[in-house]
């Protein structure tokens, strides 16, 4: 039975719709499946419950950071996406990390201020120390580095020789 490879996208969904879609676009010319929030069905699942479970069934984390820190639940002090790479810390899964570079166009409404722009900072300097991450400029931008990336991390992984082949043909 061939392992299918599986990639959680992990990302505020408000800000980030197009950025979003191109890494989906670029899993799949990967020949990886993606997994994201917005695929999910309705359910009786909490929203926490529904995003770690999807960490869990994926062989990878791929983190898309911007100017938002997203979501915090009532009663929790983290936001649902830094849950989201907690889990994939405590499984030891690959995390690929994509931070917005300064000099990309955005709107005003898409950056956090007050207390969750504090957090949003502590969480990106806390991931940029974990892990070597790309900065993108652009949607398109982002593609071409989630492509790269994943790539290189599937020649990079010992993963059976079928399955590799597989996912650099984007098969």
């Amino acid at each position: 039975m061939d392992k299918k490879l599986t990639a959680m996208i992990s990302s505020t969904a408000r800000d980030l719709p197009v950025h979003r879609k191109e890494v989906m676009d670029a899993c799949l010319q990967r020949g990886i499946l993606p997994v994201m929030m917005e695929h999910l069905p309705a359910s009786d699942e909490d929203a926490i419950e529904a995003s770690l479970h999807m960490v869990d069934e994926c062989n990878i984390y791929i983190g898309i950071y911007a100017w938002r820190y997203g979501y915090r639940p009532a009663g929790h002090d983290t936001s649902i996406t830094e849950m989201e790479y907690n889990r994939a810390v405590e499984r030891n899964i690959p995390r690929l990390i994509f931070l917005m570079h300064e000099d990309h166009p955005i709107k005003a409404a898409d950056v956090e201020k007050g207390p969750g722009a504090e957090k949003l900072e502590a969480f990106k300097q806390r991931v940029g120390a974990e892990r070597v991450a790309n900065f993108f400029r652009s949607a398109e931008d982002l593609r071409a580095q989630v492509v790269n990336s994943l790539a290189n991390l599937v020649q990079s992984e010992n993963l059976d020789t079928k399955t590799q082949q597989q996912a650099l043909a984007g098969y």
